[in-house]
């Protein structure tokens, strides 16, 4: 490696005195060839700069030009120029939406060359914190990953600073992923919600699967019917269903309630917190379910050629655990037709999907017209939780059926929540320990 030499220029438009680093690069047809750049306030600083942009042509044989453009600007000639050139639309959906809403507001004002792996490890330590899930921040890190990758690739940078990004698993965000009051759903309130919701609404199967199950609110909307084993009385959950919203177009008009002309879409992505898993059905929902599919195909039959088929864009999992391949983040839900054919569980007799949206309508009426405003679809999910409690059932036992990231998580909730049920099992437990053995 020849030697960097500095030299002192006078700069042609102020005057002043700046220096000026030059080193040998190949001959082009016998002739000496030397890269050079002028313009340095300091001695020092151009034989540094020298060395690094020596260095990077040794090693790459192109120099490295320092990128003064903001990380904000790159991302988009890298979602521009890389990944729509390589990546599905979906996924570049993805990107952009990741991007949009917490990459840029939070370093897109940075400069490429000044973001360092403590910078985009803060960011992903600050998001999990904020109580974000670990689908978001796996995406982001991948965000992360492969625009350094292409800055590094096109000689933005010399060397990437997303290498071995952590995500959190070993430690409690400060914020829960949900924060809102858990509401135990008596079963004087129950039976007032089945009978107003009863079998024929299409409200009626989404909720006895919470009830019974405690899924969350995507990944009872996501079941398939190859989720449920019928014969082992098993419920494999396999994905969550998620809306995506695009941003708005230029110049467009958002109408009443926020929403937009632009048409968004519904896709499948992995359970919260990765939490596959394939747990017991009680012989009711068995019933309810089985009564359910061989009314769909009945339906299916009388429909023929109207009846709605959905499709997604990668083949599904069914069996209740982490897929060995690679699952697209945002696997879309559409009408075209694909190879793989979606059989939802929660479907309208002509197939039309029976999406999160009816949870909104059903709760209206059970907050206004059966009175009772502190009930949420996810009231379900933590009424099962309670009554597998009241029960015995064990916290472990508990922990996995609902897919909690760890005990603290099953502990944190359910410790601090007493029905009269269990206060009256644990004192029958108190007396007893203090009785003579027969």
């Amino acid at each position: 490696m020849g030697e960097v030499i500095v030299k002192q220029r006078l700069h042609k438009s102020t005057g002043k005195i700046v220096y000026e680093y030059a080193f040998e690069v190949a001959s082009i047809d016998g002739k000496r060839k030397r890269k050079t750049k002028s313009g340095f306030k300091t001695k020092k600083e151009a034989r540094e700069a020298g060395k690094l942009a020596q260095q990077a042509y040794e090693k790459v044989g192109v120099p490295i030009e320092p990128s003064t453009m903001s990380y904000s600007d790159f991302l988009d000639e890298w979602i521009e120029k890389s990944c729509k050139l390589t990546c599905k639309d979906v996924t570049v959906k993805g990107y952009e939406k990741k991007i949009r809403l917490y990459v840029k507001p939070r370093i897109g004002q940075y400069r490429v060359k000044s973001i360092t792996k403590k910078i985009l490890q803060d960011v992903l330590i600050d998001l999990f914190n904020e109580g974000f899930s670990q689908n978001t921040l796996s995406s982001i890190r991948a965000v992360f990953t492969k625009s350094f990758e292409y800055a590094e690739d096109n000689h933005y940078i010399q060397t990437t600073p997303a290498v071995k990004l952590t995500i959190p698993t070993a430690m409690q965000p400060k914020v829960q992923t949900r924060t809102k009051k858990h509401i135990y759903i008596p079963e004087d309130k129950r039976k007032m919600i089945f009978d107003r919701f009863p079998e024929g609404t299409t409200t009626y199967i989404p909720m006895q699967i919470a009830y019974r199950t405690g899924l969350r609110l995507g990944e009872v909307y996501g079941l398939v019917w190859e989720d449920i084993d019928f014969e082992h009385k098993t419920l494999s959950v396999n994905r969550q269903v998620q809306w995506f919203t695009p941003p708005p177009k230029p110049g467009e008009k958002r109408t009443v309630g926020g929403k937009r002309d632009s048409d968004g879409y519904w896709y499948f992505s992995t359970p919260k917190w990765s939490s596959y898993r394939t747990i017991d059905i009680d012989d009711e929902l068995i019933e309810i379910l089985l009564k359910e599919k061989q009314k769909q195909n009945k339906g299916e039959a009388y429909y023929a050629e109207y009846f709605t088929r959905y499709y997604c864009q990668q083949h599904l999992s069914f069996n209740g655990k982490k897929p060995q391949f690679s699952v697209m983040p945002m696997n879309e839900i559409q009408t075209d037709k694909t190879p793989y054919e979606i059989h939802f569980v929660t479907r309208r007799d002509n197939g039309t999907y029976v999406t999160t949206g009816t949870t909104k309508h059903s709760a209206h009426i059970i907050h206004h017209q059966l009175n009772y405003p502190e009930y949420d679809f996810h009231s379900w999910r933590h009424t099962h939780g309670t009554m597998l409690l009241e029960n015995g059932a064990d916290l472990t036992f508990i922990q996995r059926r609902l897919g909690h990231k760890n005990l603290d998580t099953t502990l944190n909730i359910y410790t601090n929540h007493l029905t009269q049920t269990i206060h009256d099992r644990s004192l029958q437990k108190l007396n007893g320990m203090f009785q003579p053995d027969n």
